[in-house]
């Protein structure tokens, strides 16, 4: 089986374990910070080992910057630890993300993916105006 992360929509974590006939999904309400919870319970739910995963694709480029640097860290981290494939992929290709499993495959095990961003970030403007403010 085969792991989906999409953290696209705010306050919603979706993942699902899939193979070529069959797909198990499950969104949680919460904040992006709960997704590594949220993956555990989920494969705790569906009595699934985390070793067994063959392979993680990540929604990149749309979404909050934080969610999406989230979901490509944890699906590296898992990428690194179990040496499996992993594939970003855009949320257009979750409604078809079996058709994916030949592409995933070619994927170097091990490999690191990067994210791709909806948007520029906003962070540390906010504490520049605040540290600019306290200069003068």
């Amino acid at each position: 089986m085969y792991l989906l992360i999409d953290l696209a929509e705010k306050d919603l974590i979706h993942v699902s374990l899939f193979d070529q006939k069959k797909i198990v999904e499950r969104s949680f309400s919460g904040p992006n910070r709960d997704l590594l919870l949220s993956v555990s319970k989920f494969l705790e739910e569906e009595k699934f080992k985390k070793e067994n995963i063959k392979g993680i694709m990540v929604v990149v480029g749309e979404g909050g910057f934080t969610s999406t640097r989230l979901a490509v860290t944890v699906a590296n981290t898992f990428g690194y630890v179990l040496h499996i494939p992993l594939l970003a992929i855009n949320r257009d290709q979750v409604e078809d993300v079996q058709s994916l499993i030949p592409k995933l495959l070619k994927q170097t095990a091990g490999k690191y993916i990067s994210a791709t961003y909806s948007g520029e970030p906003n962070i540390g403007k906010k504490i520049n105006n605040i540290w600019a403010k306290s200069q003068k």
